[in-house]
């Protein structure tokens, strides 16, 4: 009975240091991303953006720190627009843009 609790707490640990590494992002970390804008919702200062060869779909949020070179705000942006830069993840979840540049 003692070495199962063993192998159980051993592979407990395992399994614990397994999702901490693969943890995909933590809160304040920088995020490069690139691809295509899907959608502009000027109104919640929201950008759809796809990547073409992940496929993956992400919406960012521009604010009044977000530095964008090549556009004077997200209303110059339109749909297929090729896009890059970084992002950080807020505690709640959003993909806060921190550079971002018109391709």
């Amino acid at each position: 009975m003692h070495s199962v609790n063993r192998r159980f707490i051993g592979c407990l640990i395992f399994v614990m240091a397994l999702v901490f590494m693969s943890s995909p992002v933590w809160a304040g970390d920088a995020v490069s991303f690139s691809g295509n804008v899907k959608k502009v919702i000027v109104a919640k200062s929201k950008v759809a953006i796809k990547d073409p060869a992940t496929k993956k779909r992400f919406t960012v949020v521009v604010n009044d720190q977000s530095k964008l070179t090549g556009i004077a705000g997200i209303g110059d942006l339109k749909k297929g627009d090729a896009v890059a830069g970084q992002y950080v993840v807020t505690d709640k979840g959003l993909y806060v843009v921190t550079e971002m540049t018109k391709k």
